[in-house]
């Protein structure tokens, strides 16, 4: 059976429309909530929620003092009662079978280290059934992973199922795994940039394979429904403390996961290419994101007029 953790804080309004399709998952007996600190009702919601599945067991745990999101994976991992953990954030649904689709592969394989599904991010106003017939296999014609900056991209068009380095935070794990590379305390501080990739990136380089799977999804709520969180913080701050974070990722990890992936540029190049990366995404990127979003809308309402 599956234990299903998800770290929150101050994510009440987002709990109570999403922690339902956690309760449904099949093979997920036991479900840990750790409240880092938080000061809203999200106790009351989940337990309200929880009433509904009398068949399954669920923790609150509560950090008096704030940990992050790795500290409060760890402190569920130390108490679930299971041999397979999967992690799941407070603002994305699960889609039906997610949890059974990973497992039946994690189990296939004994060197598969962690597995995920596409992550679908939501526009205002879809439904979930829209979402993924306009996600389909992905969205662009690019590369799933971008070795030099080690970046996944997630809406890169592929089929069937692949192996990168890192996925999504939407994982299913080991137990075991989990107790002997536990997650980093370190990106608790600032914007935690790497803090769930740093976990599978340890997997990668001591020889375990990281699975993406296009037979389930999770959907990330539109921002507009998420309204807290790392994403709310100025793009100075997410540009600096992914840079940051990076510079400590690769510090840890470059000399093992070079030659893993064939790179032959040094890490002081790589970071520089990342650095440049990071300014992009949070200055050039969003005005195009919106524009993007903005035709894909006005199209959708054409299409329903003509309807």
């Amino acid at each position: 059976m599956i234990t299903l953790i998800v770290p929150t804080r101050n994510r009440a309004h987002t709990l109570r429309l999403v922690a339902p399709s956690y309760f449904e998952q099949e093979h997920v007996d036991e479900l840990i909530f750790v409240d880092d600190a938080g000061t809203d009702d999200t106790a009351s919601v989940l337990q309200e929620i929880a009433a509904r599945y009398p068949d399954k067991r669920m923790l609150i745990l509560r950090n008096e003092q704030r940990t992050g999101a790795p500290g409060s994976r760890n402190k569920g991992v130390a108490v679930c009662r299971n041999d397979y953990v999967l992690f799941c954030d407070d603002d994305e649904y699960l889609e039906p079978g997610y949890a059974a689709v990973c497992l039946a592969k994690l189990k296939a394989d004994p060197q598969l280290g962690a597995i995920s599904g596409r992550r679908v991010y939501m526009l205002p106003g879809e439904t979930q059934a829209q979402a993924l017939q306009r996600f389909r296999f992905g969205l662009h014609h690019v590369k799933p992973f971008r070795p030099m900056i080690c970046e996944y991209v997630n809406g890169a068009i592929f089929h069937g199922d692949i192996h990168v380095p890192f996925t999504n935070a939407i994982i299913l794990t080991r137990k075991r795994l989990l107790q002997q590379y536990p997650f980093d305390p370190i990106y608790a501080v600032g914007y935690g940039y790497r803090e769930e990739t740093d976990y599978q990136m340890n997997l990668f380089v001591n020889g375990y394979k990281i699975c993406i799977t296009n037979e389930r999804h999770s959907l990330h709520l539109p921002m507009e429904q998420v309204r807290t969180g790392g994403q709310r913080t100025s793009a100075r701050q997410r540009v600096y403390w992914s840079i940051h974070y990076t510079d400590y990722f690769f510090k840890k990890y470059y000399a093992r996961y070079a030659p893993r992936v064939g790179l032959h540029v040094p890490q002081v190049l790589a970071l520089a290419a990342f650095a440049s990366f990071a300014v992009y995404r949070e200055t050039l990127r969003p005005p195009l994101h919106k524009l993007g979003l903005w035709a894909i809308t006005n199209l959708r309402r054409r299409a329903q007029v003509a309807a």
